[in-house]
């Protein structure tokens, strides 16, 4: 009930300050559980994403967010759930894995923080780990937009990937770095493609 009521309000505070315009499918139907993964260049991404992706996504977000007790206590309300970055967080993957059997809809930005940039800085492996022990689609979202007053938001919504090949495959942690960047440089082809 809270997730909907913030979706409401969210998208309509962002559709008064900014021209938003979603392409692809942001219903997301053709699967069940699965990874939607974007780009992340302002701390916005994450709210544009939960107001716009019609069904409801469950943020894997960095632990310190879950220090301050009103946001903590928010984002934990609206499904979001901490890792610990720059280390193997087996409580989150954990999680990530059983919401994703039971056939909910995670959110995760691979390159780990903010990028700035907007340059390709690499993606951390836990896209790769999880969604190929969870044997889940990975759908690639491109977010456009400088973010300033009554600029565009883009938000492109790529077809699922699947990673089959991938699937019972005993994979080290390098080659689970190089399948996720593999997956963030198709976000950086659909931001390129999208100029």
């Amino acid at each position: 009930m809270l997730y909907k009521f913030a979706v409401f309000i969210c998208k309509n505070v962002l559709r008064l300050i900014y021209r938003v315009k979603v392409e692809g499918n942001n219903s997301i139907d053709q699967v069940k559980g699965c990874i939607v993964y974007a780009n992340h260049t302002f701390y916005l991404d994450p709210v544009v994403m939960g107001s716009f992706i019609k069904r409801p996504l469950r943020f894997m977000a960095k632990a310190e967010l879950f220090k301050t007790r009103p946001l903590g206590n928010l984002i934990k309300r609206l499904g979001a759930f901490p890792v610990r970055r720059g280390e193997a967080d087996l409580g989150a993957v954990k999680t990530a894995l059983r919401l994703l059997k039971n056939g909910e809809v995670l959110g995760i930005f691979p390159e780990g923080t903010r990028n700035k940039s907007g340059t390709f800085m690499g993606a951390e492996p836990g896209l790769s780990m999880i969604a190929t022990k969870a044997k889940v689609p990975v759908i690639p979202v491109a977010i456009l937009s400088t973010y300033r007053l009554f600029s565009p938001i883009r938000i492109i919504i790529g077809q699922p990937i699947y990673l089959e090949e991938y699937y019972d495959r005993k994979i080290n942690m390098d080659q689970h770095k190089e399948i996720s960047n593999s997956l963030m440089r198709r976000v950086m082809d659909m931001l390129e493609e999208a100029k």
